[in-house]
């Protein structure tokens, strides 16, 4: 079996484009240029994280097995120092915010089916009325 290669980080960081893709995953590194165009979420979603730390963006979208398996196949080395934490890559995707409801929100999800109901119940007398 042969010797696992060693990159730095600083050699991983300078993998980061279209035509030279590596990702550094729970500081393991994978060249996954060849499978940018067959991404189901779209290239520019590696190219994001691509050279740096992509260990959060990869486990938050929550890929399959099947995924994971794909993964390895683009295995080439392990990051030196592995177990020193790394900067985080952020992936450059739309994300939600979760806010707390304010109080006139919660107000409005309360009353909104009571407004609805009280609507519909005005139009249902309004139409027997004219008969």
């Amino acid at each position: 079996m042969s010797e696992e290669k060693i990159y730095t980080l600083q050699e991983c960081q300078k993998h980061s484009d279209e035509k030279d893709c590596w990702l550094i995953i729970r500081d393991k590194v994978y060249d996954v240029t060849s499978f940018l165009e067959e991404h189901p979420g779209g290239f520019d979603v590696i190219l994001s994280v691509a050279g740096k730390n992509a260990t959060t963006a990869f486990q938050e979208v929550g890929h399959s097995k099947t995924a994971k398996k794909l993964l390895e196949s683009f295995y080439i080395g392990e990051l030196e120092g592995s177990g020193i934490p790394v900067e985080e890559a952020k992936p450059e995707v739309i994300e939600v915010v979760k806010k707390e409801m304010t109080f006139y929100q919660r107000l409005f999800h309360v009353f909104l089916p009571f407004f609805i109901l009280f609507v519909a119940l005005c139009i249902n007398f309004s139409l027997k009325t004219e008969k």
